[in-house]
């Protein structure tokens, strides 16, 4: 599919995130950090052979939390999260005009936006209250105003059209800490339960009227076909004998196949169930990664990235992929570098990493580690990697212990154990990077954000000699300090993966303010001012202590603090700047 991209000035490479698809998947919209001016709105118009992508000017700054909803008319409804307040406006109104059209404010814990599929309904908003009840509003297209339609005791998860004019709603109500399918009829205002005891929907299919379904059983998670009329909830075998991680992604518009997204460690397989036939086939499809999916009647529209292709959509014949994979024209600016796969030895078994460069060779070598902890590097572009390479920095990115993609073992290695095993992983990757290298070159570098801020910096403190430089964004200093001081969010995910445990060994407990006295690297540490992730105190506190142990400023040690910054400062406004600033501190020739 030939994508063509519209705009008014030269672009870099897009890095895009919350993409979503229409209703009818003939529509997209997402932001677009260029690291240059921030989030911009990108709209996506789909032809048989042709990909349009379009800006949309919009008047206020947007974040990674701005929610969007494609119409198929070609308007973006933005959902902008403010904490307790949601600002509802409609952009790129078809007329040629650019401006913002207001739509409504919504005080509520939570707000989000489900596509229509009435031509007459731009969109619903589903709005969960403290007083734990969900109102659903309709947002109509003439007069552009949001008007509740129905009230439902509790909240409301997984919606799913299951009428192809777009009245009939299916749901996970959730009530009580117990929860349950219903069906929403917006026509006459009513919620109806239905017979599918201890399942989830996940995705539906409007023109059989049916959903699908995740079932928890003894024997783990089995997907299945549900009905709204009381009949059992049908299994098919040949779905669920698939084997890894598997994430159903759309259903086609005759709700006969369905793609499914394997995660196979950093890359992804796609594969299409045929359900009148219960037959399983894999689609071919580059090394790289799947984000999304859409399902129209022209065909699969896949959001796929590689290292060397920057997110975009790629269109499959409308049988699911029969008629082969082609490739997507390259966005401006060509010659980005590849990475591949390469896996290392561990302490308890093999570590897959992502790589660019000749890491035994080259004179600079980078062991980046990624946040989460729940996540892992995948083989996509990265701006941040992209600027690395070609500065001739090798970047080696392991999926260490804790990463996701390579099944439960390996993924709750570190529940009850952060800066544990991931730390025996990566200290042993260190020994193999040291022994196998050219000796020429520097001593190995480390990155990480967030949670690998964590870690990079406990690495650089158990190896004090073993790692020349170290660039840190966001750091928290140790689960317990970033309980007390977190969001309810965060504690969750404490609480959840055991991350106020501290493993007990020679190196003792994670707390970076008892051992950062021991690192010996260069460092730099950054940090957004308005980071509601991990709190900014946490990276002051650091710089105190470094200073106080007598690290000198700037010849060993600097800290940065992002005015205006968030979590994610290297994809916000002004990052492409800050890439660069850290990749001259990897690369500068400087002492140490």
């Amino acid at each position: 599919m030939t994508v063509r991209h519209v705009d008014v000035r030269p672009r870099t490479a897009a890095h895009r995130v919350n993409f979503r698809f229409s209703g009818r998947a003939g529509r997209a919209a997402c932001l677009v950090a260029d690291g240059d001016s921030g989030l911009l709105v990108e709209t996506w118009s789909f032809q048989e052979a042709t990909a349009e992508a379009f800006p949309l000017p919009t008047t206020t700054g947007e974040t990674v939390r701005t929610q969007l909803l494609p119409t198929e008319d070609g308007r973006v409804v933005l959902v902008r999260h403010r904490p307790g307040t949601h600002e509802v406006v409609l952009v790129g109104c078809g007329d040629g005009s650019t401006g913002e059209q207001p739509v409504g404010t919504f005080h509520c814990p939570a707000l989000r936006a489900v596509p229509s599929l009435d031509a007459d309904t731009l969109g619903w908003l589903v709005a969960f209250h403290a007083g734990g009840h969900t109102v659903l509003h309709r947002i109509d297209a003439r007069t552009l105003r949001a008007e509740a339609v129905v009230e439902v005791p509790g909240q409301l998860t997984g919606e799913g059209w299951l009428t192809e004019q777009g009245h009939l709603l299916a749901a996970n109500q959730l009530t009580g800490g117990r929860r349950r399918l219903v069906a929403v009829d917006l026509r006459r205002a009513t919620v109806s339960p239905l017979d599918t005891a201890g399942s989830a929907v996940l995705l539906t299919s409007p023109r059989r009227g049916r959903m699908l379904v995740a079932t928890h059983t003894p024997d783990g998670v089995r997907l299945g076909w549900a009905a709204t009329d009381g009949r059992p909830v049908r299994y098919p075998p040949a779905l669920n004998a698939i084997t890894g991680t598997a994430l159903p992604l759309a259903v086609d518009p005759t709700g006969r196949r369905l793609a499914v997204r394997i995660t196979a460690g950093a890359r992804s397989r796609l594969l299409v169930h045929d359900a009148d036939a219960d037959q399983v086939i894999e689609v071919p499809v580059p090394p790289g990664v799947i984000r999304s999916a859409g399902w129209s009647e022209s065909g699969l529209r896949l959001l796929w990235s590689s290292p060397t292709c920057p997110t975009t959509v790629v269109t499959l014949p409308p049988d699911g992929g029969s008629g082969g994979w082609r490739e997507p024209d390259q966005p401006t600016g060509t010659g980005w570098h590849d990475a591949q796969p390469e896996r290392f030895d561990g302490p308890a078994g093999s570590v897959e990493a992502v790589v660019y460069g000749d890491w035994r060779r080259a004179r600079h070598l980078l062991v980046a580690l990624h946040g989460g902890p729940e996540a892992a590097w995948e083989l996509a572009f990265d701006p941040f990697f992209q600027s690395l390479a070609a500065a001739d920095v090798a970047v080696v990115a392991p999926n260490q212990r804790g990463s996701t993609g390579y099944g439960s073992t390996h993924r709750d290695a570190i529940n009850g154990a952060w800066g544990g095993p991931d730390l025996a992983d990566v200290r042993w990757l260190r020994k193999i990077l040291h022994r196998e290298r050219d000796p020429a070159g520097h001593a190995p570098m480390l990155f990480g954000t967030s949670y690998g801020a964590f870690l990079a910096l406990l690495a650089a403190a158990a190896d004090p000699h073993g790692w020349s430089r170290c660039v840190v964004v966001a750091p928290f200093l140790s689960g317990p300090r970033l309980y007390r001081d977190g969001s309810r969010a965060v504690r969750s995910l404490l609480d959840r993966l055991g991350g106020c445990t501290a493993p007990d060994d020679e190196i003792g407990p994670r707390d970076l303010l008892r051992l950062a006295p021991r690192i010996r690297a260069r460092l730099l540490v950054v940090h957004g001012q308005r980071d509601d992730v991990i709190p900014v105190g946490h990276s002051q506190a650091l710089a105190r202590r470094l200073r106080e142990a007598g690290r000198r400023t700037p010849q060993d040690f600097r800290y940065l603090e992002v005015v205006d910054g968030g979590h994610n400062p290297l994809d916000e406004a002004g990052g492409q700047a800050l890439r660069a600033e850290i990749v001259d501190f990897f690369t500068s020739e400087q002492r140490g």
